[in-house]
């Protein structure tokens, strides 16, 4: 600790210029000839901890050696740090700003376009929700084929977008059915992206606490009009790698429909149905 250091055991000045010598260095950098430099915050971090010149007794190469060898060591308790970082809204803003100037950019176009197999994986893991067209198609009326979050009506984002209203995941982690969708225009579901959506909402300028009262509304009570019973598995058509024909899988899912396994393959859909039967009994 700072304190515990007498000032002249890692203060000298040498020419005119004070220098401070690092206490760790001889364990996390003993390939330099020296462990002083200029006692300046361009080689050393700033602390409130230390009362004498406000820097840690750490210069800033030993630090990032000594914390990248902890979090080797310890991966566990690193995760659990990142976790409450990313959780800080600071952070989150900043990441999202990040990913929407990567987004206009063209980054993410460009980057699956030159790595078709990152694209593939990525279709292949996104979550895809379990909605029926007729949910779906009584969704839309309840929000009256509006925009849950800034009211842009399905015409006006089909004309305004190129695309229709796309079912988006209030909860980002939450179940994939309709208990869980609600009508976003291609912008509010972009942006809103995995980030806690009443956090996200208040945030906007078009937000509304009458809108915000409709979606929680809808994800606790409103849907149970509308949703349909499912079996206890999945069929998803997916594309074969030719890009032109399809082949259909039998998943299983978890209590939020995730797709967890895949128990078979089949080129026709009909062929699955003695999968389902095994499947069942």
């Amino acid at each position: 600790m700072a304190g515990h250091i007498p000032y002249e055991e890692n203060h000298r000045e040498v020419n005119r210029v004070l220098e401070k010598k690092c206490t760790i260095h001889d364990i996390y950098s003993p390939e330099d000839e020296s462990s002083w430099f200029p006692c300046t915050n361009e080689y050393f971090y700033k602390t409130k901890s230390n009362k004498t010149d406000g820097l840690s007794t750490w210069c800033k190469k030993c630090s990032s050696r000594k914390a990248y060898k902890f979090n080797q060591e310890h991966p566990e308790q690193l995760k659990i740090s990142k976790k409450k970082d990313d959780a800080k809204l600071k952070n989150k803003l900043r990441r999202r700003k990040h990913t929407q100037k990567l987004r206009s950019d063209g980054f993410y176009d460009e980057y699956y376009q030159n790595n078709p197999d990152k694209y593939k994986e990525y279709n292949k893991n996104h979550r895809q929700h379990d909605i029926t067209k007729e949910e779906w198609r009584n969704e839309l009326e309840v929000f009256n084929y509006k925009c849950a979050y800034c009211g842009i009506s399905e015409q006006e984002a089909k004309k305004k977008y190129g695309q229709k209203l796309h079912k988006d995941h209030v909860d980002h982690e939450g179940y994939n059915d309709l208990r869980n969708a609600v009508p976003g225009c291609k912008i509010c579901n972009s942006h809103k992206w995995e980030y806690d959506f009443e956090e996200w909402y208040r945030q906007q300028e078009f937000f509304s606490e009458e809108k915000l009262e409709f979606i929680n509304w809808w994800v606790t009570e409103g849907y149970k009009d509308y949703i349909e019973d499912k079996p206890p598995y999945r069929i998803i058509k997916e594309r074969n790698e030719d890009n032109r024909t399809y082949h259909w899988n039998l998943w299983t899912v978890d209590e939020k429909r995730n797709q967890i396994k895949i128990i078979a393959t089949e080129s026709k859909k009909k062929d699955l149905n003695i999968h389902i039967k095994n499947y069942l009994k």
